[in-house]
């Protein structure tokens, strides 16, 4: 029977806790380097194998990956989970615990009975709400002022089981992407080391979700990134700071007998009433070196990169294509 003692960072255990950590991307690393530095913790971590990246096509391995093989961590690989020997070598751990953060599957029951305390996941959002694999970026192209971290019991389906610890954020004017994602992932690995020694020593409960306010995210493609000019400036600027890194906010530029694509990596919306001008019209003014006429308002564009070439600043990008000014993007 496992009892609880004193040790660092407040958690509390008579032996060896043994953590199997499963994750994937940048979100899921301040957790695994958090719960690293416990002692008397032994853990294996769990994560995708391999892939090609980029032209080389050159295999890669996950961040979580890449850190466990740093720190020394023992690592599981699985194509598929429900191969019988993934639950054998992970009931050959003699598991307590799953913490869970960005795996981006679904783990199986017979998996999820193993660890005699459940498994715990990280959710970037506060759920019910945006239920799924995007949540960051649905929050902030909804135009969300709040946002926050859930921790849950693990149950078969998606970000579903009871919640077990929640925790609210501010969404800044100017967050996107990338710099929120970063933001909820510190404070998931504070808000899990405040509650695992709660949850190890039984004394938190966990509190089903009201099914009746979820939402839910999707996964998003490439395509979702193509940015409609009848749309409000308001929209396409939130868009654009969500979809940083993955899909990335686009647009399409008919020049002479090519199509190109235009990826936009910050924009603004343009201050005072423009004349009126076809959706999608290119403009300057003296604080948009790029104007883009919306549906309400224009956009400016501030950096942005034809695919396959290199960011730049918007002024740069017109000193090289000045034709850009006066056209209509797609």
């Amino acid at each position: 029977m496992f009892h609880p003692r004193p040790i660092s960072n407040g958690m509390k255990h008579k032996e060896s806790l043994r953590i199997v950590f499963w994750g994937n991307p940048e979100f899921a690393i301040p957790t695994l380097e958090t719960l690293a530095k416990i002692k008397d913790v032994h853990l294996l971590v769990v994560t995708n194998p391999d892939k090609p990246v980029g032209r080389s096509q050159e295999l890669t391995p996950t961040p979580v990956k890449a850190l466990a093989a740093k720190l020394g961590i023992a690592i599981l690989e699985p194509v598929n989970l429900k191969e019988p020997d993934v639950a054998q070598k992970l009931e050959d751990f003699h598991p307590d615990i799953f913490i869970v953060a960005a795996y981006g599957k679904l783990i199986p029951a017979n998996i999820l009975s193993i660890p005699r305390l459940g498994a715990l996941n990280i959710h970037p959002s506060l759920l019910p709400l945006y239920r799924g694999p995007t949540p960051i970026e649905h929050a902030i192209a909804s135009g969300d002022s709040q946002t926050g971290i859930s921790i849950i019991l693990l149950d078969e389906e998606m970000d579903h089981g009871p919640i077990v610890a929640r925790e609210s954020a501010p969404i800044e004017a100017d967050d996107d992407r990338i710099t929120l994602s970063r933001r909820l992932a510190e404070s998931g690995a504070h808000l899990l080391i405040k509650t695992l020694p709660q949850w190890i020593s039984r004394k938190l409960e966990a509190l089903p979700q009201d099914d009746t306010r979820a939402s839910y995210t999707k996964r998003l493609e490439r395509d979702d990134g193509r940015i409609f000019w009848n749309t409000p400036a308001a929209v396409i600027e939130r868009r654009v700071r969500a979809f940083l890194g993955w899909p990335d906010s686009y647009a399409l530029w008919q020049r002479n007998n090519e199509i190109l694509r235009i990826k936009i990596e910050k924009a603004h919306i343009v201050e005072g009433v423009a004349a009126e001008r076809s959706y999608g019209a290119t403009w300057q003014s003296a604080d948009a070196a790029i104007a883009v006429q919306t549906t309400e308002g224009s956009i400016a564009i501030d950096v942005l990169r034809l695919e396959g070439a290199r960011s730049m600043p918007a002024d740069e990008f017109v000193n090289g294509y000045p034709d850009i000014i006066g056209t209509e993007l797609l």
